[in-house]
C-alpha cells in the first residue's frame, strides 16, 4: 500500500512538472545561464550570436566586468576588463567594435563621465576615442550605419541628441528629444531609433515613445506606452517593438510588465510578463531570441542593493 502511495506521489509530481514546463514554454520565456555574479546598472550589446555584457554593481564599487554570452550555447566567456569599473553607462557594437560610453564610476559617484571606450573584437583590446561632447548616465547609444546615437540621461544639455561618426572619431550634436529623461528603453531597426519610457528631471516616470529618423534627423512622437515607467529595456523582434522590466519612483515598484508596439498596426498590446520582474537591466537579441540580463528587483537606490544574476529569454 505504501509502495502504491509512494508510486501515486511520484506520479503527480511528474505530471505537475510537465504543467509547469509546458506553461514556461507557452509563455515564449525561459532562464539560462546566470550571470557569475548579480549586478544593476549593466550595459549590453549583441552582435550576430553573442551579446557583449559588462560593469553595474551590487551594493558596492561599479565592476570592470566585461563578459561575451554566446546564445546559441547559452554559454559565458570573460573579456579583458572595461577600463574602469561603470555603472548605467551605454554600450552597442559597430562592425568589429564595442563602445562604451558615459556613465558613473567609483572615483566620481554621482558624476556622469564623458570618456568613450572601444574594445576590438579582432585584436581583444581596449582604446580611447573622442569624448562625449557632455557628460551623461543613464543614457542610451544605438548604432545606424556606422553612427552612433547617445539619447537622453544625465548631465549638461541632456535633452541633446549626440552624433559619432566612428570613421572619423568625431562627434556632432542632433536635435533634441522631445521630452527631455533618463533611463530610457531604447532599440533600432537598422533604420530608425525608438525610443521609451524614462524618467524625467522631477523624479516621475514618462510614457513618452518616441522614434528619431537619422536620414531626416528628426524626432517624431508615437502613441504612449500603456504603463509609465523608467529603467525599462527594449528591443524590435519581427517588426515590433518589445518593452519590459522597469519601475516607478513614486511609489516605489518594480514591473515584469512585457509590452509590444507594432510598428505596422501602430498599436500597443500585451505579451507574457517577465519572470522575474526588475529595473536597470540590459538586455540583446541573439540567435532568435530576447535576452534580458541583470538588473535589480527593487526600485530607485533600492536597484543595486536587490542586484539579480537572472538571465531569461523570450523567444516569439
Amino acid at each position: 500500500m505504501a509502495s502504491l502511495a509512494l508510486k501515486i506521489l511520484r506520479l503527480a509530481a511528474v505530471v505537475a512538472a510537465g504543467a509547469a514546463a509546458a506553461t514556461a514554454d507557452a509563455s515564449g520565456w525561459s532562464a539560462s545561464e546566470r550571470l557569475e555574479t548579480p549586478r544593476a546598472g549593466l550595459a549590453a550589446t549583441a552582435a550576430g550570436d553573442l551579446i557583449f555584457v559588462g560593469g553595474g554593481a551590487a551594493a558596492g564599487d561599479p565592476t570592470t566586468a566585461f563578459d561575451v554570452f554566446d546564445a546559441a550555447k547559452e554559454s559565458w566567456r570573460p573579456l579583458p576588463a572595461l577600463p574602469k569599473g561603470l555603472m548605467s553607462f551605454a554600450m552597442t557594437v559597430s562592425g568589429t567594435q564595442v563602445f562604451i560610453s558615459g556613465g558613473y564610476a567609483a572615483d566620481a559617484p554621482g558624476e556622469p563621465r564623458k570618456e568613450v571606450w572601444a574594445y576590438d573584437t579582432e585584436s581583444a583590446s581596449w582604446s580611447r576615442k573622442a569624448s562625449l561632447p557632455h557628460a551623461r548616465a543613464a543614457h542610451a547609444m544605438v548604432e545606424v550605419k556606422g553612427r552612433l546615437y547617445v539619447i537622453g540621461g544625465n548631465g549638461p544639455e541632456a535633452g541633446k541628441t549626440l552624433i559619432y561618426d566612428t570613421a572619423n572619431d568625431k562627434w556632432t550634436t542632433g536635435p533634441s528629444l522631445p521630452t527631455s529623461r533618463r533611463a530610457v528603453g531604447a532599440a533600432t531597426d537598422g533604420k530608425r531609433i525608438y525610443v521609451v519610457g524614462g524618467i524625467k528631471s522631477d523624479g516621475s516616470v514618462s510614457s513618452a515613445f518616441d522614434v528619431f529618423d537619422p536620414s531626416a534627423n528628426t524626432w517624431t512622437s508615437l502613441p504612449p506606452l500603456p504603463t509609465p515607467r523608467g529603467a525599462l529595456t527594449a528591443a524590435i523582434i519581427d517588426g515590433s517593438v518589445h518593452v519590459t522590466g522597469g519601475a516607478t519612483w513614486r511609489p516605489l515598484k518594480t514591473f515584469a510588465s512585457h509590452d509590444v508596439f507594432d510598428l505596422r498596426a501602430q498599436a500597443w498590446s500585451k505579451e507574457a510578463p517577465l519572470p522575474t520582474a526588475r529595473q536597470g537591466m540590459a538586455s540583446g537579441v541573439a540567435a532568435g531570441r530576447w535576452w534580458v540580463i541583470g538588473g535589480g528587483s527593487g526600485a530607485g537606490v533600492f536597484g543595486v542593493f536587490t542586484a539579480s544574476d537572472a538571465v531569461e529569454a523570450f523567444e516569439p
